[in-house]
Formats: structure tokens, C-alpha cells, sequence
């Protein structure tokens, strides 16, 4: 099933109208009715505003079926999405459909990869861990360049937003908790 049919079937069993979701996420009617519809694909914050309006976490979106938890997650067993819109694919580090209060996701950030122009703020805390390459994040109107082994933690109400300054794909290990995805 695809991302903007998930989206539609979950609106649609909230009982909420296309102009509910627009109210309530803060997206235009047009928009929205064009990702239900698979027109144009979302940015991570225009779907973060979406799933929080649907009352749902954004990695629900992206499974499949449900899997029989487990405490272990294999490289090659990892949930996978991508978003194209912002360059980045997740692989998820916790067992799929996991009732855990940590989120821990696998990044890979295409060069010039970006969470948006404008910053954005959300409950919880973040922990950023970079693997390979660089990011750039700006968090409380304050920009750091991260590399290497580089990583940074602090609170996701203070508005934040990141970019992949680089002409090479970057990797970090993301750490959310609560879950946002």
C-alpha cells in the first residue's frame, strides 16, 4: 500500500475529513489531497505534522505487516523507508511494532539531504551520532558542523532542523525518545 493510500485509510477510520487534517496539521487542503492521492511525496515535517494530527507515530505509515516482536533486530531484517522529498533513507534499530519509549533510527543522508528549511520543535529529547561523513544541525538558532564520531543531544522542543552540507552520503545513528516515527 502506498504512503498517501495509508494516510487516506487512516483519516478515514479517525472519522476526519481531508479539511479536519488540514485544520489540524496545519497543510493546505490541495496538499494534503494531493499525498493522499501520491501526487507529491511529503517532507519528514509536513508528515510529522500529518501523523500527529492522525494521532499516530510517522514509522506506522511506512510497515508493512506485523512481525512477532522480538528484542533483536538483524541488519538484514531492519524495517527500511525512504523519503525522497528530504533524500534520506531510515533503516529502524528497534524490533518493529516495539511498545519501547526509545526510538533509534539508521540514517542515510544524500548529499545536500535536509529536514526542511524551517526549523521544527516537537516533544522529547534527540541524540545524534554521526558514523560517517558530516551533518550540519542548528538547533535553538545556534548552527554546529558535526563529523566523524561527532554527536549531540538536546531537547526537541528547542526548534531544530539539519542538513547534509556535504557532496557525500552521510550516516548517523538517530535517537528519539519518545518515538516520533
Amino acid at each position: 500500500m502506498k504512503l498517501g493510500e495509508k494516510i487516506r485509510n487512516v483519516r478515514l477510520e479517525k472519522h476526519m475529513t481531508l479539511r479536519d487534517l488540514s485544520k489540524k496539521s496545519g497543510c493546505s487542503l490541495g496538499f494534503l489531497s494531493q499525498v493522499e492521492r501520491d501526487k507529491v511525496s511529503p517532507t519528514i515535517s509536513s508528515l510529522r505534522k500529518i501523523a500527529d494530527a492522525l494521532s499516530i507515530n510517522i514509522i506506522s505509515l511506512f510497515e508493512e505487516e506485523r512481525t512477532v516482536d522480538s528484542i533483536v533486530v538483524r541488519k538484514n531484517n531492519r524495517g527500511k523507508f525512504e523519503n525522497r522529498r528530504s533524500k534520506v533513507k531510515y533503516e529502524l534499530l528497534r524490533p518493529r511494532f516495539s511498545d519501547t519509549t526509545i526510538e533509534a533510527l539508521y540514517m542515510y543522508l544524500e548529499p545536500k539531504a535536509s529536514s526542511g528549511t524551517t526549523p521544527h520543535s516537537h516533544d522529547g529529547e534527540e541524540l545524534v551520532i554521526v558514523i560517517k561523513g558530516e551533518i550540519k544541525i542548528e538547533v535553538g538558532g545556534k548552527t554546529y558542523l558535526l563529523k566523524e564520531g561527532d554527536s549531540a543531544v538536546y531537547k526537541s522542543n528547542t526548534p531544530h532542523r539539519w542538513a547534509n552540507p556535504s557532496g557525500e552520503i552521510t550516516e548517523v545513528i538517530w535517537i528519539n525518545h519518545p518515538p516520533t516515527f
